[in-house]
């Protein structure tokens, strides 16, 4: 009997320390979930944006922008408004707006075309100017970084978006000669910032399933330098772009992008990109995100993280027999039901999805420790979230994509 006693104290014991592992666990706490906004246009991108209104006699239809000679984007049938600057700013105005609106990083990414960055140069006035106030914002635990979005629109090697963050230059995509390869081998001249040395990002943006010559030109360079993809542009999901751009090889992280072109938008736009960091500084977020440690999410604050095989999410790991996950998801909005976390989605290759697990009792926190076998996978696995909408609503998608991690061959 005492030894049927001492049995079931054992057994009790390593339950509630598996119990106990289970709910206590967050991966990777060393690292802190930065959110902010990796797609925004400032007045520099004044070809169109939230400062200009139609002219008189405007049709529907007329056009509203058009290229001029020296091949740069100009504003047509539209013309400034008198309280513009209730509207649109210098890039300032946009990083006093997000810190005011408690982002913890804000990227400026205006047009590569536009006027204000002509001639291209490192010198370019505008340019210049636009570099300092973000060197200028970022103190106090906030980050602010310029680039441009480098849009290929004229070219029969494939046509598409990408934002350059955190650049020393920058070139005009739509300059004759330059299309998608010209600009990839660009981006392996200029990996690193020359002023800081901290690393350029490039992201995907706003990607249709087929975009950038359907996801043609990959290398092993190119790939280790485009880490990000805009799978949230403002309220929209762009799903089938990032899945397949991971099944064409790409090895890219989930971001979401408001793309305002005015700054009236950053307090109340719900979308954030949300990088895991140890500290909130450019040189540490742009690492973080060359490093793949990002998730998209439509909820401003919801904490999201997991670890395979003690691998934090974005990483590339050893085949295995056995994948091991640990998964922290958190929204702190514990006063609204539908933040609850209904169900999450271990997903991978096209877009399969290999293990749901649904809540039975909702919650907003919720730890998971999860195992998956090898012939499950498909060269990457990623985490899907669900929150808990009203049945009314009848667009109902995952609230958050998070980074995959990548099995070597």
């Amino acid at each position: 009997m005492k030894k049927m006693k001492a049995l079931f104290c054992i057994f009790l014991y390593l339950h509630c320390c598996s119990i106990i592992g289970q709910v206590q666990e967050i991966p990777f706490k060393n690292l802190k979930a930065f959110n902010g906004n990796t797609h925004a246009h400032s007045i520099l991108s004044y070809s169109h944006g939230g400062h200009l209104k139609r002219s008189s006699g405007f049709v529907k239809g007329d056009k509203v922008l058009f290229t001029d000679s020296l091949f740069l984007s100009r504003p047509k049938n539209k013309e400034l408004k008198e309280n513009w600057d209730l509207f649109q700013g210098l890039p300032e105005k946009h990083y006093e707006e997000a810190i005011k609106a408690n982002y913890d990083f804000y990227c400026v990414t205006d047009h590569s075309q536009e006027e204000a960055f002509f001639p291209n140069a490192t010198n370019n006035s505008s340019w210049a100017i636009a570099k300092k106030q973000a060197e200028i914002a970022s103190k106090n635990n906030f980050s602010a970084f310029m680039g441009v979005e480098h849009s290929e629109n004229d070219s029969n090697n494939g046509r598409g978006h990408y934002n350059v963050i955190g650049s020393s230059s920058y070139i005009n995509a739509i300059r004759p000669g330059i299309d998608i390869p010209y600009f990839y081998n660009w981006l392996k001249e200029n990996p690193k910032n020359l002023t800081t040395g901290n690393p350029v990002v490039v992201t995907f943006n706003h990607p249709n399933k087929d975009q950038f010559n359907n996801w043609a030109y990959r290398d092993d360079e190119i790939t280790e330098l485009i880490t990000l993809l805009e799978i949230i542009n403002n309220k929209k999901p762009k799903y089938d772009g990032f899945i397949n751009a991971l099944d064409k090889g790409w090895k890219v992280s989930p971001v979401a992008g408001i793309d305002n072109h005015n700054y009236t938008e950053i307090p109340e736009a719900q979308s954030r990109t949300f990088v895991l960091a140890e500290n909130n500084s450019p040189r540490d977020i742009l690492t973080a995100m060359r490093k793949r440690r990002t998730y998209a999410s439509f909820d401003k604050n919801l904490e999201c993280r997991y670890s395979v095989n003690d691998s934090v999410m974005g990483s590339t790991i050893k085949q295995s027999n056995l994948y091991n996950l640990k998964i922290y998801i958190n929204d702190p909005d514990i006063n609204d039901n539908s933040d609850k976390i209904s169900q999450i989605d271990l997903v991978t290759h096209h877009g399969k999805v290999i293990k749901s697990i649904k809540s039975e009792n909702l919650k907003h926190k919720n730890y998971w420790n999860i195992s998956v076998k090898n012939k499950e996978i498909d060269s990457y696995l990623f985490i899907q979230v669900w929150d808990n909408p009203n049945p009314s609503n009848n667009n109902v998608s995952p609230v958050s994509w998070l980074a995959p991690v990548w099995i070597l061959d």
